[in-house]
């Protein structure tokens, strides 16, 4: 499956270089490991589009309720 999702521009830089490869977010879409994202990045202060888009791969997923995460949460480990 593939999730199509926005991202601000400051994450998205780090999350593309691999600096970042993880993403928290609200788990309100049922990611799965092996699901694809496809980020849509858009500007930090107008919230438009940038025009920029790339895809990542769920390779690790920590669901929420332990650990100090919010239930309905995860974090993705991305590649």
């Amino acid at each position: 499956m593939e999730h199509e999702i926005t991202i601000l521009k400051k994450f998205a830089k780090a999350n593309h270089k691999g600096v970042k490869p993880w993403e928290l977010r609200k788990n309100d879409r049922n990611y799965k490991v092996g699901d694809f994202i496809k980020f849509h990045v858009i500007d930090d202060e107008t919230k438009e589009p940038t025009g920029f888009i790339y895809r990542r791969k769920i390779k690790y997923l920590f669901e929420g309720g332990e650990y100090g995460l919010e239930k309905g949460y995860c974090i993705m480990t991305l590649e």
